[in-house]
């Protein structure tokens, strides 16, 4: 909710306001609190569950109307027509999920099994491996611990063929993986890595798909990633590599240390805070990234800044493995908020449901009925 609140104002005070007025944060408050006791939140949280989200939403936003620089009416009007229906999400995820978590997560439409494809074509369900050495093979050996995730140990490199192996995540499962060097890949949903079980001394490359993000070691070997349509090489650094069919384009974005992204027509040196775009083979750099946005997956949360209802659904299923088809034309409205990874879907069609966005749900398929 505090990181809600942080994301707001940056929106707002990008709009560069005028002309104080606290008169407006009485409106703004009249506002809110009307669309709270007038029923429509009915189903979405207990009488004491609004009257908190109420208090928190004043407390959060009153310390504004001591600032000089406040919005000038209009400004104030777009606000609140913009920012009710995330406070709402926010606070809906702060007090329901709080109050009821057992029903959120087993109301999660989510059960597939993470994977791992061995050289010789075997596959082992991680999730239901248990405990201790999974497998061994070559020079290496994978250990499955406790909380789930994977930490390869390379042994003495004598053989001249490594095995490769894949782990693959389905829709809905995220999983941790501790690469023979010491490196972490952390998988989103529906993402894939290949890599060998002993990484040889003149270098060190690994396959992947979908999302993964990376903390590399540094070593005097270098690190390679190949994605589709695109190499990415690096020394030491944390990064993030969002390469999912159904975008737009692969983008690459650099947290610490330094990478080479290259396309197909030409690369690009990204530093950190940086992005790179791949898209029709070219590469161009982004430097206005809004680094929380693109890591919310990694802290388990969804973060919508001015997204088109489409772009929230692509998550959506592949998050909750549902699939999504329209009725009428596609809304275009944009929305912006956080919320929980953890919330049922019925929960997050709830939220969209209160924002003018009708839909059924039958099983694994949605119909958004415009």
């Amino acid at each position: 909710m505090h990181r809600f609140h942080r994301n707001a104002r940056r929106w707002l005070k990008a709009r560069k306001p005028v002309n104080p007025s606290s008169d407006h944060d009485d409106v703004l408050y009249t506002e809110i609190q009307g669309y709270l006791v007038s029923g429509v939140f009915d189903n979405c949280s207990t009488p004491a569950g609004r009257e908190a989200m109420y208090r928190r939403i004043t407390e959060q936003v009153k310390p504004h109307q001591q600032r000089s620089t406040a919005l000038h009416n209009k400004w104030w009007r777009a606000a609140a027509a913009i920012l009710f229906p995330i406070v709402v999400l926010g606070g809906w995820w702060y007090h329901g999920y709080r109050e009821k978590p057992a029903q959120h997560a087993a109301a999660a439409l989510k059960k597939n099994k993470v994977v791992l494809t061995l050289s010789d074509g075997a596959v082992i369900e991680l999730d239901s491996s248990g405990r201790g050495a999974v497998t061994q093979q070559g020079n290496s050996v994978s250990m499955k611990q406790g909380d789930g995730n994977i930490v390869y140990s390379s042994l003495v490199n004598e053989s001249r063929k490594v095995p490769w192996h894949t782990i693959t995540t389905p829709k809905g499962e995220t999983f941790l993986l501790t690469l023979p060097d010491g490196s972490t890949a952390l998988l989103n949903a529906e993402s894939s890595i290949r890599f060998p079980v002993a990484f040889p001394k003149e270098g060190r490359l690994v396959h992947v798909t979908g999302e993964v993000y990376f903390e590399i070691q540094k070593n005097r070997a270098p690190f390679r990633v190949k994605a589709p349509g695109s190499e990415i090489s690096v020394l030491g650094t944390r990064f993030n590599v969002n390469g999912y069919t159904d975008n737009n384009a692969l983008r690459v974005t650099l947290l610490e240390g330094a990478v080479k992204v290259a396309a197909q027509a030409d690369s690009v040196l990204l530093r950190p805070g940086q992005q790179a775009v791949l898209a029709a083979g070219k590469a161009t750099v982004n430097s206005q990234v809004d680094l929380e946005e693109v890591m919310a997956w990694k802290d388990g949360n969804f973060v919508f800044n001015s997204l088109t209802l489409p772009e929230i659904m692509r998550q959506v299923c592949r998050w909750y493995d549902v699939e999504v088809t329209y009725e009428g034309p596609v809304s275009a409205k944009r929305f912006t908020g956080i919320i929980n990874r953890n919330e049922s879907i019925t929960d997050i069609l709830g939220f969209m449901q209160t924002a003018g966005i009708k839909y059924k749900l039958n099983d694994r398929k949605i119909v958004v009925i415009q």
